[in-house]
């Protein structure tokens, strides 16, 4: 048995000041106009490098200070996560796990709605003792081994709720990445997951017999793939040789992640991104201090490589939600209700049009609402 032992996580101060350093005197593109359609513009771009070189990083470490991590090690493998014990009278274990270019940090605006109701005029009754570990090769995580799978990831999760920290029950949520990871925790561990709820789930359309709406999708998830997927097969067929690239340079970097998070948010009334700019100077810096960008692209090259599918038509017993999050910049072709059904026990479905890829940022409420809704009811019928 592996127990997960509370750490300390501190960003580097030699890193931090070599990266200011490299912020100051980057050379960016030449400006070829503000549009987004051939990606980041170039004043864009320099605004971003200009506020990252001010990012206040002292202030970040007081931040992460004020969280209890925790560390665990699995055969090897280290695994990092975020731990916050819910105050009410009984709080279900619930585990969050984002996705790319994701970290543990996207879900610190939701934390204190989902373990402490009652400070935002909730029923303490309803809170959740939640678990956001770092998908390996992310963050604080250490990296993953060869091709190691979302099914395998899952498998490490199940046992950093067991093992290390003593849950024989718990419930999952998971978005991008981490929804494929989550799909794959109830399908093989149903005598401990008691529900999920997943966000953009990223649905395989199987080949035939399949529905006039599965046909649709698969032809627009088809046309979104041909016009934005470029990163997706970057990462998953030369992964060292861009992540060289982005591990060198801070412009870089900020290009390929800032340009996905601002076409995959939802967007607000004045057209920006509903993602704070904050949490963004933050979640580059881990990257940076960290040294992971090229690490996190690895589960693309392993589904790549080693594909893992769900099998369809044969659901998982455990009870799934699925939300469908929306108003993207940059939309994502919305799966129909009949696929997720024949992957999933579907008790919930539900569409809005914000939250975008990163709901619990841009819609932490929704989200939290979501999440009581559909796994508290769930949980606490086994509990009856």
């Amino acid at each position: 048995m592996t127990q997960a032992e509370p750490q300390r996580v501190v960003l580097d101060v030699d890193v931090l000041e070599e990266m200011r350093e490299r912020l100051k005197r980057v050379r960016l593109l030449p400006d070829l106009g503000p549009g987004w359609q051939r990606g980041v513009p170039t004043a864009w771009l320099r605004t971003l490098v200009q506020d990252w070189a001010a990012f206040d990083t002292a202030a970040f470490q007081d931040q992460l200070d004020g969280l209890v991590h925790l560390r665990a090690e699995f055969d090897g493998q280290s695994v990092h996560a975020v731990h916050v014990v819910g105050r009410g009278p009984d709080p279900i274990p619930l585990l969050l796990t984002h996705g790319w270019p994701g970290s543990f940090l996207e879900y610190l605006p939701i934390l204190s709605l989902l373990c402490d109701p009652a400070a935002h005029g909730g029923d303490p009754a309803d809170a959740f003792t939640v678990v956001v570990p770092s998908l390996p090769g992310f963050g604080f995580s250490g990296p993953p081994p060869e091709n190691q799978s979302r099914r395998e990831v899952a498998h490490l999760w199940h046992r950093l709720m067991t093992e290390g920290l003593g849950h024989d029950r718990y419930v999952a949520h998971g978005s991008d990445l981490g929804a494929g990871v989550t799909a794959w925790l109830a399908r093989d561990h149903p005598h401990a997951v008691a529900a999920i709820h997943l966000a953009t789930p990223g649905l395989a359309v199987p080949p035939g017999p399949r529905s006039a709406a599965e046909d649709a999708f698969a032809s627009a998830s088809q046309s979104w793939t041909a016009e934005e997927g470029g990163y997706a097969h970057q990462h998953s067929t030369k992964p060292t040789t861009i992540g060289a690239a982005l591990h060198d340079s801070p412009a870089g970097l900020a290009a390929w992640i800032g340009e996905k998070v601002v076409a995959w948010s939802s967007t607000l009334p004045d057209g920006a991104p509903a993602y704070d700019r904050e949490l963004m100077l933050a979640s580059l810096t881990l990257y940076w201090v960290t040294g992971t960008i090229t690490s996190s692209m690895l589960p693309y090259w392993a589904h790549q490589h080693s594909p893992n599918l769900l099998p369809v038509d044969d659901p998982s017993p455990v009870p799934t939600a699925v939300t469908i999050f929306g108003g993207e910049m940059v939309p994502f072709p919305k799966p129909p209700r009949s696929l997720a059904e024949r992957y999933f026990a579907l008790m919930a479905w539900a569409e809005h049009p914000v939250g975008g890829h990163f709901p619990a940022v841009a819609a932490p409420e929704l989200l939290a609402r979501t999440l009581r809704e559909t796994l508290l009811p769930a949980a606490r019928s086994l509990q009856a």
